[in-house]
C-alpha cells in the first residue's frame, strides 16, 4: 500500500491511541531501541520525545479553556517537582507541560492525571487539541454567554475518540464569547467567536486558520450557530478534515490547505451536508483585541468578587510556586484557577475585601500583577531548551532583549509585543506580534552564529492582518540595536494612543526595511 509519508504509514500500521498498552513495556527499553513509529504514538498519549531525544519527554495536560483547580495544580506542582526539575510550562494553548520525564515516569504520572480529573489523551499528535477559550468564561462581565458548558461538550466528544483518532494533521478548536478574541480565533482550524441574531445569542464561526511557515487567516463561515449547534458543527467540520484532507507531504496537510482549494463557500457546503440547515446572517461581537492578557485585579460578573492576573516570566513557574498559588486560591477564593494562552495565571473568585492581602503576598514580587510593557507581552517557544527544530536558546534572549528595551524606553506608556520563535513552525507567534523575530543559525566567516529575521505589525481581533517580513538576517551580536532602532522609529512617528502595529499599518514598509538593513548581515 503506497503512503504519501512515514506518518501516514505509522497511523495505518496501529492508531496512535493503541500507544497506551505499550507504554509499560517501552518504558523497559533504551529510547534508540523504541521504534520511530512508536515514538510518534507517544503523542497520542500527550508525551512528546525531547532534545537531546535521549529517552527523556514532555507530558504535555489538557486543561480547556485554561480551567484547572486547586485540587489539580497541586498534582501537577507535585508531578513537576518529582519528575520534571520542579518546573511547569504554560503553553501559548492553556496547557501545561512537564519536561525532563521517562517513560517509567510516565506510568505514575498518567494515573495520577487521571485521579484528579486531568488528561494527556490527544494533547499532540494529528487530532484534536486542547480547546483553546476564554480564561474568564463564567466570571466574564463582557461574555455573551458562559462558554464553559460548550467547551466540556466538544472536549469530552474528541477526547480519546477513535472515529478522529487519524487526522490529517493536528486540528486546533478555539470558542470564546468574550468580545476581544481572547480565543486568537483566525489561528485555528475552527473558530466559534460571539454573535447575536434577532436578539439571540450564539456564534459566527471561522475555518482554516493556522500559523507555521505558511500562515493562513481563518475564513468566516455565513452560518449563525446556536450555543446547541456548536459541536455537530465541530464535528462535521473535523469530519470534513479527516475525510479529504491532504496526506501526502506533512508540511501541506493542515485544513487550512483545503479550505483554501475548496473555498469557504464549498467549504460551508460540505458542512452544512453534514449538520442540516444552519440559519445565516447575525452581527460578530467584536472589539479591540487584548492580547490574551487580564493582568491585575478586575472585578468578576459574580457581585463582590475579582480575578488577579499575574505574570510567568518566560511562560515558566517553579512547581513549588504553583502549589502556593493552589494554596491562596484556596484559601482567598473557592479553589479555581486559569491559564491563558499569553502562558500566564489567574485567580478567581477572590472576594474584593480580601484582594489586598492576597497580592501582598510575597510570591507576587516574582510574578507581578503589572508586569513592563516589553518583559510582560511577549512570547517565546520551547527554544533549543528541548526543542527538535529550534537551533537557538530563546526564553532568555528574549527575556534579557525585553528587559533591555524596558530599560531603553521607560517612557513607552503601552505594550509592544516581542515574539521570539526559534524555527519556522512558528510556535510562538511571531506572525501575530509587534515584532516578530525568528531565530536560526548562519555561517558568517568560519563561525556559525545565531541570527534573526523580522516582521512586523501583526494583530488579531478587527481587521487582523499577519506581521509583513522583513528582509535580511541580523546577528545576534546586532539584535538589541536593531530593536532599539526600530522602536525609536514608532516613537518619533506614533500619534496619540497609537500602538505600534497601528504605526505600521500606516507607514511604508520600506521605513522599517531601511533601518533593518543597516544591522544585518551582507
Amino acid at each position: 500500500m503506497e503512503f504519501g509519508n512515514r506518518n501516514e504509514k505509522w497511523k495505518y500500521e496501529k492508531d496512535g491511541l493503541e500507544i497506551f498498552k505499550d507504554i509499560e513495556a517501552l518504558s523497559t527499553k533504551e529510547f534508540k531501541e523504541i521504534d520511530p513509529g512508536d515514538v510518534e504514538r507517544l503523542k497520542w498519549a500527550g508525551i512528546y520525545a525531547q532534545r537531546p531525544r535521549d529517552g527523556h519527554f514532555l507530558v504535555r495536560v489538557k486543561l480547556p479553556s485554561g480551567q484547572v483547580t486547586a485540587p489539580q495544580a497541586k498534582v501537577l506542582a507535585a508531578l513537576a517537582q518529582e519528575y520534571g526539575k520542579g518546573e511547569i510550562q504554560i503553553t501559548i494553548r492553556q496547557a501545561v507541560q512537564i519536561h525532563n520525564i521517562t517513560l517509567k515516569d510516565a506510568l505514575d504520572i498518567l494515573p495520577r492525571l487521571q485521579a484528579v480529573g486531568l488528561s494527556s489523551v490527544e494533547a499532540c499528535g494529528d487530532v484534536p487539541r486542547t480547546i483553546l477559550g476564554n480564561p474568564l468564561a463564567g466570571i466574564d462581565a463582557e461574555e455573551l454567554l458562559d462558554t464553559r458548558p460548550i467547551v466540556e461538550e466538544v472536549f469530552r466528544f474528541f477526547l480519546g475518540n477513535p472515529d478522529f483518532s487519524n487526522l490529517p494533521r493536528k486540528f486546533k478548536i478555539s470558542i470564546s464569547a468574550n468580545p476581544h478574541d481572547a480565543g486568537f480565533a483566525r489561528i485555528n482550524d475552527l473558530a466559534f467567536v460571539p454573535a447575536r441574531l434577532d436578539g439571540e445569542v450564539g456564534f459566527h464561526a471561522y475555518i482554516g486558520g493556522g500559523l507555521s511557515a505558511e500562515p493562513h487567516l481563518a475564513q468566516k463561515l455565513p452560518f449563525f450557530i446556536r450555543p446547541e449547534e456548536v459541536l455537530k458543527v465541530a464535528k462535521a467540520d473535523a469530519t470534513l478534515f479527516r475525510d479529504e484532507g491532504y496526506r501526502e507531504k506533512r508540511s501541506h496537510c493542515r485544513l487550512k490547505f483545503l479550505v483554501e482549494d475548496l473555498g469557504i463557500a464549498k467549504a460551508a457546503e460540505k458542512i452544512e451536508a453534514q449538520t442540516g440547515e444552519l440559519r445565516r446572517g447575525g452581527e460578530e461581537i467584536t472589539k479591540d483585541w487584548n492580547y490574551g492578557r487580564f493582568y491585575g485585579v478586575h472585578v468578576q460578573k459574580q457581585a463582590g468578587l475579582v480575578y488577579v492576573g499575574l505574570h510567568l516570566p518566560n511562560g515558566h513557574i517553579q512547581a513549588k510556586d504553583l502549589a502556593r498559588f493552589a494554596e491562596l486560591a484556596e484559601t482567598f477564593g473557592q479553589g479555581r484557577l486559569r491559564t491563558t494562552n499569553s502562558q500566564n495565571l489567574i485567580l478567581l473568585d477572590i472576594p474584593k475585601e480580601k484582594a489586598a492581602e492576597l497580592t501582598a503576598e510575597e510570591i507576587f514580587t516574582r510574578y507581578p500583577l503589572a508586569p513592563g510593557f516589553f518583559t510582560g507581552y511577549a512570547s517565546s517557544c520551547t527554544g533549543n531548551a528541548y526543542c527538535n527544530f529550534a537551533p537557538i536558546e530563546t526564553k532568555h534572549r528574549l527575556q534579557k532583549l525585553t528587559t533591555a528595551m524596558e530599560k531603553t524606553f521607560p517612557e513607552i506608556g503601552l505594550p509592544l509585543r516581542i515574539n521570539l520563535t526559534g524555527c519556522s513552525h512558528a510556535c510562538a507567534q511571531p506572525q501575530l506580534a509587534d515584532i516578530g523575530l525568528t531565530g536560526g543559525r548562519a555561517k558568517v566567516g568560519e563561525n556559525i552564529i545565531d541570527v534573526y529575521t523580522l516582521q512586523l505589525g501583526g494583530h488579531l481581533g478587527p481587521n487582523a492582518v499577519f506581521a509583513q517580513k522583513l528582509e535580511g538576517k541580523i546577528p545576534d551580536d546586532q539584535l538589541d540595536a536593531c530593536i532599539r532602532a526600530l522602536i525609536a522609529k514608532y516613537l518619533e512617528l506614533r500619534q496619540a494612543g497609537e500602538s505600534f502595529h497601528q504605526v505600521i499599518s500606516r507607514t511604508d514598509i520600506s521605513v522599517w526595511q531601511e533601518i533593518v538593513r543597516n544591522y544585518a548581515l551582507s
